[in-house]
């Protein structure tokens, strides 16, 4: 690349997730973030990219079932830049400012960090708080990886900000021992693609149409913002080209989900044999039934447990009804109402011979 200057255009000091929070999502309207560029590209791990443009164009928002993790990680911003310069030796400093790429102005950053290297140049710094059982996906010392979603944040804050050095530091616990660092180097090759990706996509947010709704690496992000999006009692007509080979696909995928149902009932008959025969086997020779067994073979013990469990107790929706009508207030005290989620069915029809079949997808 040639080099550039990035553009500052807004004071995080005035408005930022925690505070004045409508402004600083009004503000990210205004073009593609880091945390943005994976979901942009259809490589979302939190997001799909129809969501991403129901946010640019819209008000539309999905409230964050982990909202807590969010906040922890905001908070606990100033205590990574500290954890990172007590591990490096590093001088961080905070910057509190949004940027733009001058070339590609489509383009921001919003960074948790810089970081001062003994050269003189630059390195940029992202602060990330995350629990003991996801710190598995940053490898070893001898083998580091670093999430995908993660690594696309600080590649896209390099191109911004023109520079070729980004460190993630990943907080898993109270201790300078729970910590993780990753160093990032700039790929211009990289670059160059993410760009063109990026640019498609603002260009469907600039014109306000929708982008490939089946761009996504995972789909069931799609799904999960799609339970959000209100919907009314009624039917709507839809012409049958468009869904000609969609249609012709589903069917045979759920054919051949029903051959791998069928296997997997046969497996699971053969398995509920063998279990029969051991549970049958907990007995002693005065026909006394035990709830555990023990082999021995070799230096290898294995262990049977058949516990027999108290009756549990069912609340079905019959249940529910009947209890909101006969004792309403018994059941506005002790029943918390849980949001389900929406369930979605292909029904066909023969109008001629009157034939039907259904699928239902939950």
């Amino acid at each position: 690349m040639d080099g550039h200057k990035p553009i500052s255009i807004h004071d995080l000091r005035k408005a930022n997730a925690l505070e004045n929070k409508d402004q600083w999502l009004k503000w990210r309207k205004e073009g593609i973030g880091g945390s943005d560029s994976a979901a942009a590209r259809g490589k979302g791990k939190f997001k799909s990219t129809l969501e991403l443009f129901w946010e640019k164009t819209s008000s539309f928002q999905r409230e964050p079932k982990n909202w807590e993790t969010l906040l922890c990680g905001q908070l606990l911003e100033p205590y990574a830049r500290r954890m990172f310069s007590f591990k490096t030796g590093l001088r961080v400093i905070e910057l509190p400012y949004m940027y733009q790429h001058p070339d590609h102005p489509f383009m921001l950053a919003d960074l948790d960090g810089l970081v001062m290297m003994p050269d003189g140049s630059m390195a940029i710094l992202e602060c990330k708080v995350i629990n003991a059982f996801t710190k598995k996906y940053y490898g070893t010392k001898e083998n580091p990886k670093l999430p995908y979603q993660y690594e696309a944040q600080v590649r896209h804050y390099m191109c911004v900000m023109d520079i070729d050095v980004a460190y993630v530091i990943a907080i898993y616990g109270n201790t300078r021992n729970d910590v993780i660092i990753r160093k990032v180097t700039r790929d211009i090759k990289y670059e160059k693609i993410m760009i063109e990706e990026l640019e498609e996509f603002w260009q469907h947010v600039q014109n306000n149409e929708e982008p490939g709704m089946f761009e996504d690496k995972d789909p069931n992000l799609l799904i999960k913002a799609l339970e959000e999006k209100k919907y009314v009692d009624g039917t709507i007509e839809l012409p049958y080209d468009p869904f000609k080979s969609l249609l012709e696909q589903y069917d045979m995928l759920m054919e051949e989900k029903e051959v791998k149902k069928q296997e997997l009932s046969k497996i699971d008959q053969s398995l509920d044999r063998i279990k029969a025969y051991f549970i049958n086997s907990l007995k002693g020779a005065d026909d006394t039934r035990y709830d555990r067994g023990v082999i021995v073979h070799d230096d290898e013990k294995i262990i049977l447990n058949y516990e027999q469990k108290e009756p549990k107790v069912t609340f079905n929706v019959e249940s529910s009804q009947r209890l909101a009508e006969m004792y309403p207030d018994i059941y506005q005290k002790f029943c918390t109402v849980q949001k389900q989620s929406p369930r979605f069915s292909l029904k066909k029809e023969n109008l001629k011979k009157g034939e039907r079949y259904n699928h239902k997808y939950i």
